[in-house]
Parts: C-alpha cells; structure tokens; sequence
C-alpha cells in the first residue's frame, strides 16, 4: 500500500511517500480503506521529536490518529458484528497512529458507523481533536452547566469543539482568539470573545471557573490571577512546568491538568452523536492530498489554521 511515512525524526521534509505492506488483520480488529485522515498537532509534535520523552517512535513511523473510510475486511471475532463495505471513521490509539496510508487496521473498540450526514472529510477531522476537548473538560475541569468557561484558541482544531461542547453543556463561553474568527465562534456559542491581539486575557477582572488553553499557549501561573479561587484549568501543552503544576495543584483549591486525549468508544459515541444530530459542527480549514502531507503539517505548525486541516486520501 502506499502512504506516508518517516525514518527519523525532522522536519516537516521527513515524510514521504512509501510502498509498505498492507496492515494484518487481528482477530478484533477492522481493516479500514482510508477515505481521509486528519493532521492534528501531536502529529508534527512526533515527527519533530518534541515529545519523544513521552512517546518515542519506531521507525518507519506512519502519522495519523484520525481515519474516515470504508471497511475493506474484519477480524475472525467480528464475523456478523461488522460487514465489509460499511462506512466508518475511527480513532487508532497507539502512537504513531497509522493513519496516513491507503490502508489501517484499528481494533473494533475505537471504530464507529460513520454518520450519514457527515462527509468522510468532516468524519475524519473529529476523533483526537474533539475527544481532547471533551476529556479536558469533563475529565479534568468537571465542567458544570452554568460554569464560567474561557476557551484559549477558542477557533483551532480543538478550540472550535470546546467551545461547542461547554456551550451544549450550558456553560457561558469566552472565546479567546484573533479578530477574523470572532463570527465564526459567536455562530459556535461563544457568548463573549476577547481578541488576543488586543487584549491579555490573564489581566482581565473577569474570573473564570474553567479555563482550557487549546493551544498550549497559556501558563496556569499567569491564568491564576482570572481563574475563580475553586477553579479548574486544563492545556493541551506536555511540559516539565505543567507536571509539576498539576503535582503542586493537588495541595491547592485551584486545580491544573494537562490532557493527552486517549481514544474512548463512550466519549466518541457521545460526540458523534451530538455531530448527528446537527449540535456539534465540524469546520474544515483545508484538505490535502496524501502526497502533500508535508504541507500540511507546515500549515499545522504555523498555529493559525481555523478548524481541521484533512488529507484526502481516496475519493
């Protein structure tokens, strides 16, 4: 098969289109002709090398966490559960992933029916990033409806879905992004937006029961002069200072977490079924072809992509 793969870790020039063989098939598992994956930023934070103190990788490494596609053939165990030809998206739950090729096999637990109203591109761009935002406020900040929430990169991958599911739990948003978005994530639920380019939201009076920084960009230091004194803050951001934040934290009234989203077939269900029903939308920045994968994590690294970026990888 053909996909998109490294030998070590480097910049975004490091992937590159392969022949490797076709995943075999375990007894529970489903083996997936890729329609489309999605680029989340752990993909380039691995490629990089960033986080190989968490999670090193064997080389050769295939990227890609999140697939939409079509089931090309099941495991022995799944014999009448599963038929071939269904339309399904799915989260692959050991790093690297293994997305980014014409071929993936995922066991049965991380795979759904993919919903008839979502294109396999928007059924693609929902499992890593949308589980992190649900996983951070609900694992981490105990979201509550009525809570005082502030989404910090309220209009990036993940952002666009906090700030949908706090809204849909009944929580008052503040959405903290650029200028240009401020449309798009009042017609998310956002109620109130702070645009960072003009204003520090750590300096604000408001006080937040709940912050979340979907872009790793926010110290909880600086966010603890707005977070209520029984608040809840959650990052995206793997880093020395917020492990010992959050060991620190656990002495405090305040609390801080770092999320590192892990696939989870009751929080999909949930939020596929919220994309079902029309109440959690998916915004598309760009989709690329699978031979462009390299300029699809530049674009990805450069932090300023509004939603998901997608590779197409079959029509």
């Amino acid at each position: 098969m053909k996909c998109i793969a490294i030998q070590s870790y480097g910049p975004a020039t490091r992937l590159q289109m392969m022949e490797m063989p076709r995943p075999e098939v375990g007894p529970h598992q489903i083996l997936i002709r890729v329609k489309a994956a999605s680029v989340n930023p752990v993909d380039w934070k691995l490629r990089s090398g960033m986080v190989r103190w968490i999670v090193p990788l064997k080389f050769p490494a295939i990227l890609g966490f999140d697939v939409a596609g079509e089931i090309e053939s099941v495991g022995a165990e799944l014999s009448g559960k599963w038929n071939v030809g269904e339309q399904v998206c799915g989260y692959a739950p050991s790093p690297p992933g293994g997305c980014y090729a014409e071929f993936v096999a995922i066991d049965a637990e991380h795979v759904l029916r993919k919903p008839e109203n979502l294109s396999p591109i928007e059924g693609a761009s929902i499992p890593l990033a949308a589980s992190t935002a649900w996983q951070a406020l609900f694992d981490l900040c105990s979201l509550r409806p009525g809570d005082d929430v502030l989404i910090n990169g309220a209009s990036g991958g993940v952002g666009i879905f906090a700030t949908q599911i706090a809204k849909i739990h009944h929580a008052k948003v503040t959405a903290v992004c650029s200028g240009r978005n401020e449309g798009l994530v009042r017609e998310l639920g956002a109620d109130e937006v702070i645009n960072y380019h003009e204003v520090d939201f750590t300096q604000q009076k408001q006080k937040y029961d709940v912050i979340f920084d979907a872009v790793g960009k926010a110290s909880f230091r600086d966010c603890c002069r707005v977070l209520d004194r029984y608040g809840r803050f959650a990052t995206t951001l793997p880093s020395v200072e917020t492990v010992a934040y959050s060991v620190f934290s656990k002495l405090q009234r305040r609390s801080c977490g770092m999320v590192l989203a892990s696939s989870r077939k009751k929080d999909l269900q949930a939020i596929y079924g919220l994309a079902e029903q029309g109440k959690l939308r998916t915004i598309i920045d760009e989709v690329f072809p699978l031979d462009r994968a390299a300029d699809a994590h530049r674009k990805s690294e450069d932090g300023h992509a509004v939603g998901k970026i997608v590779l197409q990888v079959a029509d």
